[in-house]
């Protein structure tokens, strides 16, 4: 999970031959976009490193490599975002060349210099980043343009409004199937705030409660667990706060079932494994984002209510709010018109990871954690429950999903921003989601790719969840 700040493009790659004195040194140019223009800085050092900083999109790294780099060939590679810049020294202080991603084509020119381009450049010095602006189905094109995703889609609404929806972009890549604004998008780690809010249906049905200890829960059916998690209790597992390492190891995580109509026993063994790992920290005075937290409070709800957890978070939540679209696995799991994920293939290229093939999804056991789908509409009726604090809990337990137990910013199953936004994010490598409301604003914002390349997608998505919050205010 990353935070609603200004995330942006970046990347570092070893260059296989950069000894020219020529190549050497900081280099800035413009990647234009359709309406969309990016400045760029390009560091090229003697010892053969490079790295990329979009100026105005903030410095997440990607790594990447360079192919060569002399004066008359300068190639990097960066397969984490399919992209690639093919360019020659043309002159003292420039290199030209072409970028490359998503199948496109894009002419890039680097200028020398580190303050900005020179005036004579025909463009201005300084190209500032596209101020905030309602969202409309032109903009979100253009966001999804400059992503480069197959298909970007988001929606919003302000209390008492009506929901507003966007989508650009196509199903698949290699098909001509275009998104529909009532198509299902896969929402990753979002699901972590349903989770803690079925919690909190079965606590105000007498259930469980937050003070529940493991020990207590599952002592019996974990007999290897360390003492450290024996006192750990709900609000510790939802909170991440539990010292619970972030996941098991990815050789043992994929011995379980990608998919499982009734994972239970899975669930049960992983949880297992789980609890028998070192601790990161101290229980409540440590911060460790763990899906294996939010699995093992699967376990405990399967435990208690006797079904499934996709059952009961079925019939405890998505029916009381008509969450008719929700499902587990990828959207188009069942065969249905509905997107696939993608992600950058062995190449570099993007390509598609349809339902049909042997990876759409995280393993079933990772349900509780991420495995969540659903269309942005169903989305934002959600987020509208917590947002208005609907009938469906006390208000005693809406303040207790959205305050974070232990101190920091981490609620249950949400993060809280300092301006009262309570949000979070979701991938499983294919996806790309982030789902926002602010309670005193009255307004909930929502938006989605089907591209697993986080670092480069998350700063689109993120700007078309602010800008949907401006139109749905605007509405």
């Amino acid at each position: 999970m990353t935070g609603l700040a200004t995330l942006g493009l970046a990347m570092s790659a070893r260059a296989a031959s950069a000894q020219h004195a020529g190549v050497s040194g900081i280099w800035t140019g413009v990647l234009v976009a359709g309406q969309s223009r990016l400045r760029l800085r390009l560091v090229l050092a003697a010892d053969g490193s490079a790295t990329l900083f979009s100026l105005d999109q903030g410095s997440s790294a990607i790594p990447g490599k360079a192919v060569a780099a002399t004066p008359d060939n300068l190639e990097i590679e960066i397969p984490a975002i399919g992209g690639r810049f093919t360019g020659r020294l043309a002159a003292a202080d420039q290199i030209v060349g072409v970028w490359r991603q998503g199948g496109t084509d894009l002419p890039l020119t680097f200028l020398r210099g580190e303050a900005g381009l020179p005036k004579d450049a025909g463009l201005p010095v300084a190209l500032p980043a596209p101020a905030p602006a309602p969202l409309t189905p032109e903009l979100l094109e253009q966001l999804r343009q400059t992503s480069g995703s197959p298909a970007l889609g988001a929606a919003a609404q302000r209390r008492g409004g009506q929901i507003l929806a966007w989508a650009s972009g196509l199903r698949r890549l290699g098909a001509a199937d275009k998104i529909g604004r009532e198509d299902r998008w896969h929402l990753g780690s979002i699901t972590k705030s349903m989770t803690a809010t079925l919690v909190g249906r079965l606590i105000e049905a007498g259930q469980l409660n937050w003070d529940d200890t493991v020990e207590a829960l599952l002592g019996d059916m974990a007999p290897d667990m360390r003492p450290e998690y024996r006192a750990v209790t709900l609000r510790h597992l939802a909170s991440h706060r539990s010292g619970l390492p972030g996941n098991i190891p990815t050789e043992q995580l994929l011995q379980f079932s990608r998919e499982n109509a009734d994972p239970r026993d899975e669930r049960i063994a992983y949880a297992r494994l789980a609890l028998a790992m070192p601790p990161r920290g101290p229980m409540g005075t440590t911060f460790e984002y763990s899906n294996s937290g939010y699995v093992v409070l699967g376990v405990i709800i399967e435990r208690r209510v006797g079904k499934s957890w996709e059952a009961t978070i079925g019939e405890r939540l998505f029916e009381p709010l008509k969450l008719s679209s929700a499902g587990f696995g990828a959207p188009d799991r069942a065969g249905a018109a509905q997107p696939s994920g993608h992600a950058a293939g062995p190449d570099g290229a993007l390509r598609a990871f349809p339902a049909s093939g042997p990876i759409s999804d995280n393993p079933a056991v990772i349900g509780p954690a991420g495995r969540v789908h659903m269309t942005l509409q169903d989305l934002i009726t959600y987020l509208a429950a917590h947002r208005d604090q609907a009938p469906l809990l006390t208000s005693e337990t809406w303040k207790t999903l959205h305050t974070p137990p232990f101190g920091g910013d981490y609620a249950m199953g949400w993060g809280v921003r300092p301006n009262g936004v309570l949000w979070h994010n979701g991938s499983n490598t294919l996806w790309c989601a982030m789902a926002a409301f602010h309670p005193s604003q009255g307004v909930a914002s929502a938006a989605a790719a089907n591209d697993g390349r986080v670092a480069l997608v998350e700063p689109v998505v993120e700007r078309a969840v602010q800008d949907g919050f401006l139109a749905a205010r605007a509405e």
